[in-house]
């Protein structure tokens, strides 16, 4: 079909383009790693152009998992609401995971500990409310001169309605 023509009548031209285009998938796929311009130093994409991606895409929702934050989560919600597409409220954060150390984790553990970033989705309004009281914390009790992360301490007792994604690069 690449090498055909355009048919030149409107209605065979309409039925050609949509035969020369790839089936939709039978499940669309949904952006669960998306970082906003609140992704400070990390993302440029203004909450409207996120939406807007959404919307050509013909996705059914994003996600919205902006860097340690939840600054555009409400602008978001709103957002994606008006156009019809479902949004997923989550935050990437650093976590700190504790434990038995070895002795090579112990020398690298004088500089900080070792985080792993993983992103946490609110799956509930429970899940929401955990992940606003675990961004707070991540702020308000991580010692002075080490970078904002959560630890394994504070998970416990606030997991409730979220979903905790661990891949990546360095996840």
């Amino acid at each position: 079909m690449a090498n055909e023509t355009l048919p030149r009548d409107p209605l065979r031209r309409e039925a050609f383009v949509k035969a020369s285009r790839p089936e939709a998938p039978a499940r669309p796929f949904i952006h669960l790693r998306v970082h906003s311009a609140y992704s400070l130093l990390e993302g440029a994409l203004q909450l409207g152009t996120v939406v807007g991606h959404a919307v050509r895409d013909d996705a059914p929702a994003i996600a919205v998992t902006d860097t340690n934050n939840l600054f555009g989560a409400l602008e978001f919600a709103q957002k994606a609401v008006k156009e019809g597409i479902q949004p997923i409220i989550g935050c990437q954060t650093a976590l700190a995971f504790s434990g038995e150390a070895s002795d090579s984790q112990r020398d690298r553990r004088r500089q900080g500990p070792e985080m792993r970033p993983v992103v946490l989705i609110a799956a509930t309004e429970a899940g929401y409310s955990n992940l606003v009281r675990l961004v707070s914390r991540v702020y308000l009790e991580t010692p002075p001169g080490e970078a904002v992360h959560l630890t394994t301490e504070m998970l416990q007792g606030h997991c409730d309605g979220l979903i905790c994604l661990s891949g990546g690069p360095r996840g």
